[in-house]
């Protein structure tokens, strides 16, 4: 991990470390995998719903807090250590929120769904993991 996200805090920490992959892989059983194998991996065609909102660093989606590569900047604001790593893209972090179910998992509170209208649909970008509305005439 250490040479490939480039975060050598993990090799100098090195025994905090596994403890925190560890309460990481732990928190990957409730949900993740399957979310991504699912929904991520298999690239979902057609979203359901409109999410609505934008991050405000709560770390709520990255596994309630338990994520290895999570790093603390203020008393509740958080950011990812991978963040800029071009291995991220390959994650589930960088679908959040796909549907409701991630808002709903993680108690995201700043993130929302809202109703499609009847003329519009949800389709998913795979080349950027982003939503796009499309109207229907």
């Amino acid at each position: 991990m250490a040479i490939a996200f480039s975060k050598y805090k993990f090799i100098f920490n090195y025994w905090s470390t596994l403890k925190a992959l560890v309460v990481y892989f732990e928190a990957l059983k409730a949900g993740p995998i399957e979310h991504y194998l699912l929904d991520v991996a298999a690239v979902k065609s057609v979203i359901p719903a409109n999410i609505q909102g934008s991050c405000i660093k709560c770390g709520n989606c990255c596994l309630d807090k338990k994520c290895v590569f999570l790093e603390r900047i203020s008393e509740d604001e958080y950011i990812c250590g991978i963040y800029s790593s071009p291995l991220r893209k390959f994650s589930n972090c960088n679908s959040f929120p796909l549907d409701a179910r991630d808002i709903e998992r993680y108690s995201c509170p700043s993130f929302s769904v809202a109703p499609v209208e009847h003329s519009q649909t949800i389709a998913f970008n795979p080349q950027y993991k982003t939503n796009w509305m499309r109207s229907i005439t």
